[in-house]
């Protein structure tokens, strides 16, 4: 039967179904007294209504009685129920089921009452699992994971541990560190940036103020890969631009991003650990590379899809169970990385790639994205994390190396290397988040 994966969190729904997104409905809503948005025309229309408009549903569901609103909206069960049913209708074909993927910032009593909403709906629910548990369980990493994400209001780390079976150990909170108040600080920097540059406020206006906030997200992915971005808002006036540093965001930021690094400092429990972030969290200007230089932890970034996509492909493990109940560990798709170490045995003279065998030697071979002159293994597909020289791998003196090229790093037996590193057989390498594997072997 055909299984759709949907993760359930307060900053969007995100489903997938055969590893392809059909869905990331923002979880926000316009309460009308003509009717009810939600999702993307409810984003549509925030600034411009902002008295009509919810987005604490998701993150504080309850069927408690809402002051005020219209009696097409009673609670914030009722704006679940709209949201959910919208992306259902949108995303759902004949005799599809439906694997949920939940933070574990929700309790058990609104995973009941949402299962409550889901039949009301009409919706299948072949089982639920832990977002962090799914999002991460797949991952070629340590035997302890953490995984932060910044949902629309809070932040939540996950600890997981576990060699063949990944398990939820412990949730921490950090509930000021969302999206929302990050974004409105983004906000006001651009507006004074524009002010400064061009005399217009484009949070004077709502329709202006909206546009900003519609492109906030593009501005925050463009900073992943520079220093600085120029940014431009549409008014019946022209246009007004100004430029913007990388650097000012991460300081507008400061408060929330210190709160964040305590958050992990904390839960890590030392040694070598990964850290994965989802796709929130990794789009937020330089918080990978502060979190990434804390002691003992490499970090690897988490597509949109992490969590969703692997709720609906491992759907026969978290399911079936009538009634569903809560999954919290899952089977790892690899053993955890081993402790990183200096090669105590042969030196490795082989890289292996998806079954194939590229021989290490005197001559320079070089791991990058796309394809490029002299001896070169070529990655292809989405490169998140991969530069186009990444590493090179030679052997000399009879040793054999690795040296680090990239901005992000390179990876052995999870921990990031320095400019270079010894490598022996049996090791493993990563580039890239969540990455691309390369064993090393010795061949007599």
């Amino acid at each position: 039967m055909p299984v759709v994966g949907l993760e359930i969190v307060d900053a969007a729904l995100v489903a997938v179904r055969d590893g392809v997104r059909l869905a990331a409905s923002p979880g926000v809503a316009i309460v009308a007294p003509a009717g009810i948005k939600v999702g993307e025309p409810a984003a549509a229309e925030l600034r411009l209504q902002p008295v009509l408009a919810a987005d604490r549903f998701w993150t504080d569901l309850t069927a408690d009685s809402l002051a005020g609103a219209p009696g097409h909206a009673a609670s914030h069960a009722d704006l679940a129920h709209a949201h959910l049913d919208a992306v259902w209708r949108t995303v759902a074909t004949a005799g599809d089921e439906a694997v949920f993927a939940l933070p574990a910032s929700m309790r058990l009593h609104q995973a009941g009452l949402l299962l409550g909403i889901a039949r009301h709906v009409g919706i299948p629910v072949a089982g639920l699992v832990d977002s962090a548990v799914a999002a991460t369980a797949g991952l070629a990493a340590r035997a302890d994971v953490l995984h932060l994400d910044v949902q629309l209001h809070q932040a939540v780390l996950t600890l997981l541990e576990g060699e063949t079976v990944l398990r939820r150990r412990r949730v921490e909170i950090a509930p000021r560190a969302g999206l929302k108040t990050m974004y409105g600080s983004w906000a006001q920097l651009v507006s004074e940036a524009m002010v400064r540059r061009t005399r217009f406020d484009p949070l004077h206006l709502a329709s202006s103020e909206q546009q900003l906030y519609e492109r906030l997200p593009g501005w925050l992915a463009s900073l992943a890969g520079g220093e600085s971005l120029d940014v431009a808002i549409e008014s019946a006036g022209g246009s007004h631009a100004a430029t913007v540093r990388r650097e000012q965001f991460t300081l507008a930021a400061e408060a929330w991003y210190a709160q964040l690094a305590e958050l992990v400092r904390a839960g890590h429990r030392g040694g070598q650990s990964t850290l994965a972030l989802s796709a929130r969290a990794a789009l937020l200007p330089a918080l990978a590379e502060r979190l990434g230089a804390l002691p003992g932890l490499e970090v690897m970034l988490l597509p949109e899809t992490a969590a969703a996509e692997a709720a609906a492909a491992r759907a026969d493990e978290i399911g079936p169970a009538d009634p569903p109940t809560l999954v919290t560990a899952l089977a790892r798709a690899h053993v955890a990385a081993p402790a990183a170490r200096r090669p105590a045995g042969a030196p490795a003279t082989h890289l292996v790639l998806e079954g194939r065998a590229h021989a290490i030697d005197e001559r320079p071979l070089v791991v990058g994205q796309g394809e490029g002159t002299g001896r070169r293994i070529a990655l292809g597909g989405p490169g998140e994390g991969i530069s186009h020289s990444h590493c090179t791998l030679l052997r000399e003196h009879g040793r054999t190396l690795v040296r680090d090229h990239s901005r992000y790093g390179t990876f052995l037996n999870g921990a990031r290397i320095g400019s270079e590193a010894e490598v022996g057989a049996g090791d493993r390498l990563r580039v890239g988040s969540p990455g691309v594997v390369l064993e090393l072997v010795a061949a007599d």
